[in-house]
C-alpha cells in the first residue's frame, strides 16, 4: 500500500494588506489615486501579469500532486462516512441507555440486595481459603523445620499468626489453633536461638578440634582412628559434587543479596533442598544472616540479644569442659597405647631435652585450644553483630542496644579467671585461710607445751626430738661449752630443707585474703564448681601460674588490642593475673619461702655446723664440704633465676627480695663468723683476729705474692668449674726460693715486730681445732656461694629467655636493670670479703699459736711446775704440743679446705718458727750445752712436722739449728 499524501508546504502569507481583502482594497486604492488611464492600464497590465503567473504556477502544482490531491479526496469521503455512522450508533446507544435508566429505576431494591449478597459470598469464600491455608500451616512449618529452611518457615508462620489476630481475629473456631500458632512461635524462636548458639559455639570451633585431632591423630592407632568416626564434614564429601556446588552456589548469592540490600527476598530466594551439602564457612555466615532476619520477622530482636549476653558465659565454660574432655580423651589414649604413639610420633633429638616438657603440659594445651576457640567465636559474634545493626537499621529499631564485642571478651576473661581459679586452687585455698582464721586455736604450735618438759618412762607417747623447737633448743643447751666438732654433725638441716620447702608450697597455697575478696570472679553455682572440678587436665597447684604466666600474658596482649585499649590501661584479666601473682603467690609464697629460710638461719645455730653429704657434694661437683645452709641458700636462688625466667615481668620485685634476703644473709654468716672466734664475752680477745682488724697488717699479708698467686688460682679455676680442683701451679706462676724466702722473712720480721715483748695467753688463741675447722668450713662456703651469686649477676647481663613458651606466643627477653646487677655483683664482693677474713684468720691463728708455744715468759723459767726447768732428751713441752696442734689443724683443714689454701695457711710457718727460737736466746738467762741441745731438737722436732705438712725441707729451721750448733763453737773459729 501507498504511503498517505503528504501536505504541501503552506504558502507565504501576505499580510492584512496583501492578502485577501487587503490586496483587493490596495487595488482599488492605487486605480481611484491614479490620475491619468495610462497609470491604470499600468496596473491592470501588473495585475494580469500576476494573475498569470499564479495561474501558471498554480496548474504545476495541480499537475504535480495529482495523485496526492486524488488519494486525499478518497480519505476524506470514507473518514466522512465512517464518522456519520459512528454518530448514529451514539445516538442509538443514547437512546438505550435512557431506555435502561428507566427500567433500573423500577427494580433498584432487588439489585441492591443481590449486590450486597455477592459481596458477602466473596467475603466468606476469601476467609474459607484462609482457613484452609491455616489448616495446612502446621504441616509446612513442620517440612520447613525439617529441612531448615528458617527463613520461609518463620514468614509462614508469622503470616498465619498475622491472619489469626486480624481478619480472622474473632473466629472463635480458630482459638486452639491461634494458640497452637503462639506455641510455635516462642518454639520457633528456642530453635532459632538454639540454632545460633550452635553456629557461634559449635560449628566456628569445630574446625579447630578437628585440626587438633588431626595432629594428634599421626599419635593415635589405626583402631583407635576408625573408631573415632568420619566427621559430618568428611561424609558430604561422599555426595554428588554438582548438587554441592548448586547448594553453595544458592547461599552464596542469599549473602550477596544480604549484603547488597540488607535483606533476603523469601519470594524471590531459592530454596535450598539439603542445608548439609553446604561449606562449613559458607554454612555458618548463610545461617547466622537468616537466623538474624528470623528473629526480627518474629519481633523477638530484644530478647535475642538478651539471651545471647545471659547466655554467653555458660556457653564459653561448656567450650572449656568440652576442650578438657577432648584433651584428656587424647591423654588416656595416648596412655593407653604408647607404643604405638611412639612408633607413629617422630623421635625427638638428643639434644631438645629441654623441650620435652613443653609437649607434656596439659594446661598449656588446653588455654591453646581454648583461646583459638575464643577468637573463632569472637569472629562468630563480629558477623551476628554485623547482622543485627543491619536488621535494626532496617526495621528501625534504635531502641533496642545491642552488644559488642568489649562485653563478649569482658565475659571470656571471667571465663579465662574460672579457669585460672580452678587449675591455681584459688578457691580453695581462700576457703582454707578463712577457716584457719575462724578457728585460730589450730594455729598454735604444740610443740610449745612440751618444749621444757621432761618426759618419764622408757616408752614415750610423742617425741619431738626431730621438730624445729627442739632443734633451736639444743645449740642453746650447748652453746656454753666452747668446743665444737663438725665432724659429728647430723644431716637434720636436709630435714630442715624439706620442711622448709614444705612451708613454701604451703605458703604458695595460702592466699591473701584482700585478694580473693577483690579479684576472684563470680563463680557459678556449687553444682557447676564440682562438676568442672571433676573435669581437670591437671592436678590444681599453684606452681602452674610459672608455666603459664608467657603464653597467658601473650593470649592477655591479643584480647587487650581486640578490646583497643588505650596505651597503659590493661584488662581485667591482666590485673587479675597480676594481682594473683603478686599477692598470693609471690608474696605469700616464693617471698615468704626465702624469709623463712634466712629466719631459720638466723635462729638456729645447728645451721652452722651442719654440712652437705657426699651426694650432694657429687652432685655439686666439689671437693670439699659447704655448709648446708649455704646450698639451701644458694638453691633459693637457683630458685629465683628460674623464676624470673617463668615470671619475666616481676624481675625488678624478685630481685630486690633476693638483695634484701642477702644482705640479711650476709648479716646472720657476719654474726656466725663472729660467734666462731669470738663465742663468749667481748671482752675475750683472740689475737689473730685483732690483727686482722689492723689494716696496716691486713693490706700487708694482701700484697704479699703467695695471697696474689692464691687468688689468681682461684680466679682460673672459676673460669673452669669443669676441671678437677687441685692444686696444680703453673711453672709461670711458680716464685724462686729466694723470692719465697724474702718473703716469708718478711712476713715473720713483720708479725714479731707487731708483737711486742709481751707473750700469748691461752684465752687469746683458738685452741680447739674444731673452731678452726668450721672456719675453714665457713670460708670456703662463702668463697663458693660469692662466686654463685657473681655467676647469677652475669646471667642477668644476658637475655633470659623461658623454655616452657608455646611456638605461637613469642617470649621477649628479661631486662635486667644495671643497678641491680652492681647491688648483686656488691653483695658478692662482701661475701668473698667474708671469706677473705676467714682464711686470713687461718693464717694468722696458725702463726699466733706459734708465739704462743715457741715464745714463753720469762718468768716460766722459774716456775715450779715448769716441764722444760729438768733437763731430758725430748723436746720441750709446748714444742710438743704444738706440733701435736700443727698436725690436727693440717688433718682438719685438709678435709675442709683447698690444698692451694693449705698451703697458703701453713707456708712460710718455717721461717716464723726459726726466726723465734733464734729470737728465744735473747731471753735465755745462760746457755749451756744442755739448752743448746734441747734448742736444737726442738728445732729438729718442728721441721719434721712443717716438713710433713708441706711436703717440703723446710730449710729455714736448719738455719735455727745452725744457730744454735754455732755455740758449740770457740769464738775464734766462729769468726
Amino acid at each position: 500500500m501507498d504511503s498517505p499524501p503528504v501536505k504541501p508546504p503552506r504558502a507565504v502569507k501576505y499580510g492584512k494588506e496583501t492578502s485577501g481583502c487587503g490586496l483587493l482594497v490596495s487595488v482599488i486604492k492605487t486605480l481611484d489615486a491614479s490620475e491619468t488611464n495610462e497609470q491604470r492600464e499600468r496596473e491592470k497590465l501588473k495585475i494580469e501579469k500576476e494573475f498569470r503567473k499564479t495561474d501558471q504556477r498554480l496548474n504545476e502544482l495541480v499537475s504535480r500532486n495529482d495523485g496526492d490531491l486524488t488519494r486525499v479526496m478518497q480519505l476524506f469521503g470514507k473518514v466522512s462516512t465512517q464518522v456519520t455512522s459512528s454518530r448514529e450508533r451514539i445516538h442509538v446507544v443514547k437512546e438505550n441507555l435512557q431506555t435502561c435508566k428507566q427500567l433500573l429505576r423500577c427494580r433498584r431494591e432487588e439489585l441492591k440486595k443481590l449486590y450486597t449478597d455477592a459481596v458477602q459470598h466473596k467475603y466468606v469464600l476469601e476467609m474459607l481459603d484462609q482457613v484452609n491455608e491455616l489448616r495446612k500451616t502446621p504441616q509446612q512449618l513442620a517440612a520447613f523445620m525439617a529441612k531448615k529452611h528458617y527463613l520461609h518457615a518463620t514468614k509462614l508462620l508469622m503470616s498465619a499468626v498475622e491472619a489469626t489476630e486480624g481478619p480472622l481475629k474473632d473466629v472463635e473456631g480458630l482459638h486452639d489453633l491461634r494458640q497452637d500458632f503462639q506455641n510455635k512461635r516462642q518454639q520457633l524462636y528456642s530453635k532459632l536461638l538454639d540454632e545460633l548458639c550452635r553456629h557461634l559455639y559449635v560449628s566456628s570451633t569445630a574446625e579447630v578440634l578437628q585440626n587438633f585431632q588431626r595432629q594428634s591423630s599421626g599419635r593415635m592407632s589405626s583402631s583407635a582412628a576408625a573408631a573415632a568416626g568420619a566427621s559430618p564434614f568428611q561424609r558430604n564429601v561422599l555426595r554428588r559434587s554438582a548438587e554441592r556446588m548448586e547448594a553453595n552456589t544458592k547461599a552464596r548469592k542469599a549473602l550477596f543479596e544480604i549484603a547488597q540490600n540488607g535483606y533476603l527476598d523469601v519470594d524471590k530466594s531459592e530454596i535450598i533442598e539439603d542445608t548439609d551439602l553446604l561449606d562449613p564457612d559458607v554454612n555458618t555466615t548463610y545461617f547466622i544472616g537468616i537466623i538474624i532476619e528470623c528473629f526480627a520477622l518474629l519481633n523477638k530482636v530484644p530478647e535475642s540479644i538478651e539471651s545471647i549476653r545471659v547466655q554467653m558465659q555458660s556457653e564459653l565454660l561448656t567450650i572449656v569442659t568440652k576442650s578438657t574432655h577432648h584433651i584428656m580423651t587424647l591423654t588416656q589414649q595416648q596412655n593407653q597405647n604408647p607404643y604405638q604413639y611412639q612408633q607413629v610420633a617422630s623421635p625427638p633429638p638428643a639434644n631438645s631435652a629441654e623441650e620435652l616438657p613443653e609437649q607434656n603440659v596439659p594446661i598449656l594445651e588446653l588455654l591453646e585450644l581454648v583461646f583459638k576457640q575464643l577468637k573463632l567465636i569472637a569472629n562468630a559474634h563480629q558477623l551476628t553483630l554485623k547482622n543485627y545493626h543491619n536488621v535494626m537499621h532496617r526495621y528501625n529499631l534504635n531502641q533496642v542496644k545491642a552488644y559488642d564485642l568489649i562485653e563478649y571478651w569482658g565475659q571470656a576473661q571471667a571465663v579465662l579467671k574460672l579457669v585460672l581459679t580452678d587449675y591455681l586452687d584459688i578457691q580453695n585455698d581462700s576457703s582454707d585461710e578463712l577457716m584457719r582464721a575462724q578457728f585460730t586455736e589450730q594455729t598454735t604450735n604444740i610443740n610449745t607445751f612440751f618444749s621444757r618438759r621432761k618426759v618419764q618412762g622408757k616408752k614415750m607417747l610423742f617425741k619431738f626430738d626431730k621438730s624445729s623447737h627442739t632443734a633451736s633448743l639444743e645449740p642453746e643447751a650447748s652453746a656454753k661449752e666452747h668446743r665444737r666438732n663438725p665432724s659429728n654433725v647430723s644431716n637434720s638441716l636436709a630435714n630442715k630443707e624439706d620442711a622448709l620447702n614444705q612451708s613454701g608450697l604451703n605458703g604458695q597455697n595460702l592466699q591473701n585474703t584482700s585478694f580473693n575478696k577483690h579479684h576472684l570472679p563470680a563463680t557459678p553455682g556449687g553444682a557447676d564448681r564440682k562438676k568442672r572440678e571433676r573435669a581437670l587436665v591437671c592436678t590444681p597447684d599453684a606452681g602452674l601460674v610459672r608455666q603459664i604466666y608467657l603464653p597467658m600474658m601473650g593470649y592477655i596482649h591479643e584480647i587487650e588490642g581486640f578490646m583497643k585499649c588505650k596505651s597503659g590501661q590493661s584488662c581485667s584479666l591482666n590485673t587479675f593475673l597480676d594481682n594473683y601473682v603478686k599477692d598470693a603467690y609471690l608474696a605469700r609464697g616464693h617471698n615468704r619461702n626465702l624469709q623463712l629460710t634466712i629466719e631459720s638461719l638466723s635462729k638456729t645455730q645447728d645451721a652452722w655446723r651442719s654440712i652437705i653429704t657426699p651426694e650432694e657434694m657429687k652432685r655439686l661437683g666439689l671437693t670439699r664440704p659447704l655448709l648446708q645452709n649455704t646450698v639451701l641458700v644458694e638453691n633459693r636462688i637457683s630458685e629465683t633465676k628460674r623464676l624470673i625466667q617463668d615470671l619475666p615481668t616481676y624481675s625488678d620485685e624478685l630481685l630486690k627480695m633476693v638483695c634484701s634476703l642477702l644482705k640479711t644473709y650476709r648479716e646472720t654468716c657476719q654474726a656466725a663468723y663472729r660467734g666462731i672466734v669470738q663465742p663468749e664475752t667481748e671482752d675475750k680477745r683472740i689475737y689473730s683476729v685483732a690483727w686482722l682488724k689492723d689494716d696496716d697488717i691486713s693490706r700487708f699479708l694482701k700484697s704479699l705474692p703467695n695471697w696474689t698467686d692464691l687468688k689468681t688460682s682461684n680466679a682460673r679455676m672459676k673460669q673452669q668449674p669443669g676441671q678437677k680442683r687441685l692444686m696444680k701451679p703453673e711453672p709461670s706462676e711458680e716464685e724462686s726460693p729466694t723470692a719465697v724466702q724474702q718473703r716469708n722473712v718478711r712476713e715473720a720480721e713483720m708479725l714479731t715486730s707487731n708483737l711486742g715483748e709481751g707473750g700469748i695467753s691461752q684465752q687469746e688463741i683458738l685452741s680447739d681445732v674444731g673452731v678452726l675447722k668450721e672456719l675453714a668450713i665457713l670460708q670456703e662456703s662463702m668463697e663458693w656461694f660469692a662466686g654463685r651469686i657473681t655467676d647469677f649477676a652475669n646471667d642477668l647481663r644476658k637475655p633470659i629467655v623461658n623454655g616452657m613458651v608455646g611456638g605461637g606466643v613469642s617470649a621477649s627477653p628479661v631486662v635486667v636493670k644495671d643497678g641491680m646487677i652492681k647491688v648483686l655483683m656488691n653483695l658478692a664482693l662482701e661475701f668473698e670479703e667474708l671469706a677473705n677474713t676467714c682464711l686470713l684468720v687461718l693464717h694468722l691463728e696458725v702463726r699466733v699459736q706459734c708465739f704462743h708455744y715457741l715464745k714463753s715468759n720469762p718468768s716460766d723459767k722459774f716456775k715450779p711446775n715448769n716441764p722444760n726447768k729438768n733437763d731430758s732428751l725430748e723436746p720441750d713441752a709446748k714444742v710438743l704440743k704444738l706440733t701435736k696442734v700443727l698436725s690436727d689443724m693440717d688433718e682438719a683443714l685438709s678435709s675442709t679446705l683447698h690444698p692451694r689454701k693449705t698451703k697458703y695457711v701453713f707456708e712460710g710457718l718455717a721461717h716464723l718458727a726459726s726466726r723465734i727460737l733464734i729470737m728465744a736466746a735473747n731471753s735465755m738467762e745462760y746457755i749451756d750445752t744442755a739448752g743448746v741441745q734441747r734448742m736444737c731438737r726442738n728445732a729438729l722436732a718442728l721441721q719434721q712436722t712443717l716438713s710433713s705438712i708441706t711436703a717440703s725441707r723446710e730449710v729455714a729451721l736448719d738455719y735455727a739449728r745452725s744457730f744454735y750448733e754455732m755455740f758449740y763453737l770457740d769464738p775464734d773459729v766462729s769468726v
